[in-house]
């Protein structure tokens, strides 16, 4: 086949061709001998041309990752060396302090020889966080004959409060002489002949076993200790915070957040709230006087919805009190002289806190119907002081059966009073009006 692309001979320079030109030129050959743009020379150059940029630029991006990988090798030798550096330096210093150790024991040894170190009776009521460092030191050489097992045991639970162990292990070794640690530990939890000072100092467990519960382990035992007394030191109440109260919370199975519960109760809800709500909870539940209510409050005895219910009636009779209202727990018609001004021929009563409660009236809906009740009773009673004959009267009980419990018939009568009231005076003369107004004292 004919080469049609060029149209000089090989010593002469060859014509390049654009697409359309070299479309034009094959148009004037046969078919069969047509050659397709894409098998020109400068097709091939274009090709040759794309393919070198897109090595160039895959090399470019090939380096540049190997230049980070590199850097991310280097520095993670670097993170090794210093580790393993920091690694030796921690050796070193180990290897040290057990060539101190071992040292220090040699000379004890020597001592103990020669008679210089005698074993060092503690009080067993003393604990091992109590002794100074001097002694403590003492103790970790001398005592139990230099076993230092059973001095590490001993120093680990005097730290936590056990008392009385100097004695118990001392006959757990003579009982025992090659016993580790951890068998001693079993034998001072759950052995009869030496478990007393460990019962002792974990009773509340003791009080949960005797009432069907399970033991807590130590570690909940002690991080529920620990929350009872961040509670109590918080609110300032220090005399509750010891082992003693703890058992009993723990023993009766209460939890450190219903301790703070019931601390909140007292502090939040009556020693905080208005003066009246005490005055209401003492009248109610004269057995909480205010020197023992804290104590009352946290006897496991004494349920928490219990006490929550005393503290809401308090506060609901107190908010009566507040707005200068007679309170009782139960429905009761008040006896005794009446407040000056008011009414003698008007029946004075309450529906009782207990119906209020009831209703579902918490502090801030109490408040509100006792300021209400306040404000409609000095005009009601005057009316139903006036139209005795032939009305319902309307005093506290009825307006609090209205406010607190909704009572339609209550609000009828009110209603029914004040229309009374109008029609007495809708015919009458503008003086004689204000004069009935001035002597009856309504508006």
């Amino acid at each position: 086949m004919a080469d049609n692309r060029s149209i000089s001979g090989n010593s002469a320079p060859r014509k390049e061709y654009t697409q359309a030109e070299w479309a034009r030129l094959q148009s004037r050959l046969p078919e069969e001998d047509r050659v397709p743009y894409t098998d020109s020379p400068e097709s091939f150059k274009e090709k040759i041309s794309a393919e070198t940029t897109r090595l160039t630029t895959s090399i470019d991006e090939i380096m540049s990752k190997a230049e980070t990988d590199i850097d991310n090798i280097m520095k993670q030798i670097e993170d090794d060396i210093a580790a393993a550096e920091a690694a030796m330096q921690a050796a070193e210093e180990a290897a040290a302090a057990a060539a101190k150790a071992m040292a220090e024991g040699d000379v004890f040894a020597e001592q103990a020889i020669e008679g210089e170190v005698t074993a060092f009776n503690l009080d067993p009521n003393v604990t091992f966080s109590m002794l100074t460092p001097a002694k403590q030191a003492q103790v970790n050489k001398g005592m139990f004959g230099g076993n230092a097992a059973l001095t590490a045991l001993y120093s680990s639970l005097s730290a936590i409060g056990v008392q009385g162990l100097v004695d118990v292990i001392n006959k757990i070794r003579d009982a025992y002489p090659e016993i580790s640690s951890e068998d001693a530990l079993m034998l001072l939890k759950y052995d009869k002949r030496y478990n007393e000072p460990y019962l002792q100092r974990f009773s509340g467990n003791k009080v949960r076993m005797a009432n069907g519960l399970a033991p807590l382990d130590d570690a909940t035992y002690l991080a529920n200790e620990a929350a009872y007394k961040k509670i109590f030191e918080s609110y300032g109440l220090k005399q509750f915070a010891n082992f003693e109260k703890y058992a009993n919370f723990i023993g009766s199975d209460i939890a450190p957040d219903e301790v703070a519960s019931r601390v909140q109760l007292v502090y939040d809800r009556v020693n905080n709230a208005m003066p009246q709500v005490s005055k209401a909870l003492l009248q109610f539940y004269p057995e909480l006087t205010t020197q023992d209510l804290m104590a009352y409050t946290l006897d496991p005895v004494n349920q928490l919805p219990a006490l929550q219910r005393k503290i809401q009636a308090a506060e609901i009779g107190g908010a009566a009190l507040a707005q200068g209202l007679g309170t009782s727990l139960q429905a009761t018609t008040f006896t005794g002289a009446a407040a000056p001004g008011a009414p003698t021929n008007v029946t004075r009563g309450t529906i009782g806190v207990e119906a209020m409660m009831q209703a579902g009236t918490d502090a801030a809906q109490a408040a509100k119907a006792a300021a209400y009740v306040a404000d409609v009773l000095p005009v009601s009673e005057k009316l139903s002081s006036i139209y005795a004959d032939g009305y319902g009267q309307y005093g506290q009980l009825q307006a609090e059966q209205e406010a607190y419990q909704g009572s339609v018939a209550a609000k009828k009568a009110r209603e029914t009073l004040t229309a009374r009231e109008k029609a007495e005076f809708s015919g009458q003369s503008g003086v004689l009006k204000s004069q009935r107004r001035a002597v009856g004292g309504l508006i």
